[in-house]
């Protein structure tokens, strides 16, 4: 058992960054660059805690460069929300934590500085829907109306089909 642990870490020269699970992913460069959020769908004011956002930073070959700095910038329409100082992302994995204090769709951006290859800044651009306290209505409502309707329709074809089993045996006892 030792010695294939020993074997397994002699021959993993390369660390990988692991996946972030159903994140953004956009490829610039020699750089992908994964987004995604705790929860899943941010609502204002964060419910009980601030939403996590979380960065994902790997080389197009899936290893994680060391020491990459980054900005990140946070913008609703139009306007700059948020602006980090600089951040050096030393092992691929960084978790901003944002406290939405609206509804509506956010940019974030991530602004790269590639020091590795071409030396330019590298702008990746991320979307995230913040969702309202009562924006489950626009879902919930809906739903529950068709549910409404469908069990109405279900009561009137049941009561005649049953009307018509009762007029049916009453005329065969006629003739």
């Amino acid at each position: 058992m030792l010695l294939v642990a020993g074997l397994t870490l002699a021959t993993s020269g390369h660390v990988f960054a692991d996946l972030l699970k159903g994140a953004s992913k956009q490829r610039i460069g020699n750089y992908d660059v994964e987004m995604t959020t705790e929860p899943k769908s941010p609502t204002v004011g964060g419910s009980s805690s601030p939403t996590n956002i979380l960065i994902r930073i790997a080389g197009v070959n899936g290893d994680h460069p060391a020491d990459v700095p980054i900005m990140m910038r946070l913008v609703k329409d139009g306007v700059v929300i948020q602006t980090t100082n600089p951040i050096v992302v030393p092992s691929g994995h960084y978790n901003h934590e944002f406290t939405f204090a609206q509804a509506g769709r956010y940019v974030l951006y991530v602004d790269l500085k590639d020091y590795i290859y071409s030396g330019e800044v590298l702008t990746f651009t991320f979307f995230i829907n913040v969702s309202g306290p009562f924006d489950y209505l626009y879902i919930a409502v809906p739903s529950a109306a068709v549910v409404v309707v469908g069990m109405v329709s279900a009561v009137v074809f049941i009561k005649g089909k049953k009307k018509k089993g009762v007029q049916k045996a009453g005329r065969t006892e006629l003739k």
